[in-house]
């Protein structure tokens, strides 16, 4: 489809457990698809001769990926989804079967989804609006495409999102759509939001009570934004929803090397100071107009209804 960002052409399943941790796949959706691919790949490549071995190859690749994605939601439901199929009492030939079956499920699902909340995003943008975005999402590529692509002519803000910079990918999209970028410091956000008529920014997890884990930095742009009484939206497939929070799991937010911060030459003595590098915060529902799906911008209480009609989408017939 025409805003779709494709995928790395995975090769197998331990080539997908290396992007993810090189950092090459990035956004919440890719993550997603990228666990669906590993498993799809396990089944075709290796050599996974009983049921057992194919549970244990499986278990693996879920504590490999969210050991180091934690955070990521919808690593979460792809591994559940597998786990819940593997469950079924059916031969090793059909149960790897309905794996690609499902992983292709997933995939697909996700890239239409995407594309859904490229035309819903879109239609929040008014020609002539500056938009301010934070990090990179394919999600938020695919509206701002699709909003180009409606002929609207807008602006946007882009942070830097420190200390990995995602946000130079997101520049160099807009760039190729033609549409005017102001870079920025994280640091300097307040100072320009006053040139922002809304706020849009993606989505790792979406929680049941409608809060949503992001890109360290979302929160207070969230309440920097409320307080000056600018809009701001999510994106984000319903993928994303994180349904044990409903019982009152925490998401665990991912902390990441000191060494993308500083290295051990910046300071006196290195051993006395404490370095946190924290990748994800909760922005409160408080703080959100609204959360961009492809189902419409849903207010947190309808949610759950979606996701469940999702994930029976996604399991019918196996």
């Amino acid at each position: 489809m025409q805003n779709r960002i494709e995928d790395i052409s995975f090769k197998s399943a331990d080539h997908v457990v290396e992007e993810i941790r090189n950092m090459n796949v990035k956004g919440g959706s890719p993550f997603g698809r990228a666990a669906a691919w590993a498993f799809k790949l396990a089944c075709q490549k290796e050599d996974l001769p009983t049921k057992e071995a194919l549970q244990a190859r499986f278990l693996d690749l879920k504590r490999q990926m969210l050991e180091l994605k934690p955070t990521m939601a919808t690593i979460h439901n792809t591994c559940n989804l597998m786990e819940d199929l593997l469950k079924q009492d059916l031969s090793l030939d059909d149960l790897k079967t309905k794996v690609v079956v499902l992983a292709d499920r997933i995939i697909e699902a996700s890239y239409l989804a995407v594309e859904k909340v490229g035309v819903n995003g879109a239609n929040l943008i008014s020609d002539g609006d500056t938009v301010l975005m934070h990090s990179y999402s394919s999600t938020l590529m695919a509206i701002y495409t699709q909003a180009a692509r409606d002929g609207k002519k807008f602006r946007v803000i882009c942070t830097e999102s420190r200390p990995l910079r995602e946000s130079r990918k997101a520049v160099d999209i807009l760039s190729d759509l033609n549409l005017p970028v102001t870079f920025i410091s994280d640091a300097s956000v307040y100072e320009f939001m006053k040139e922002a008529d809304i706020i849009i920014m993606g989505a790792d997890t979406l929680l049941t009570d409608g809060s949503v884990a992001n890109k360290m930095g979302s929160a207070q742009i969230a309440r920097l934004a409320k307080s000056c009484k600018l809009p701001v939206y999510f994106a984000s497939e319903l993928y994303k929803l994180n349904k044990e929070t409903l019982y009152g799991h925490k998401v665990i937010l991912e902390r990441r090397t000191k060494y993308e911060l500083v290295s051990d030459d910046d300071f006196k003595d290195p051993n006395k100071v404490e370095v946190i590098n924290q990748f994800f915060d909760i922005t409160p529902a408080s703080d959100i107009c609204g959360v961009i799906t492809e189902y419409g911008v849903l207010h947190p209480a309808q949610m759950l209804n979606y996701y469940e009609l999702m994930v029976d989408n996604l399991k019918e017939g196996l």
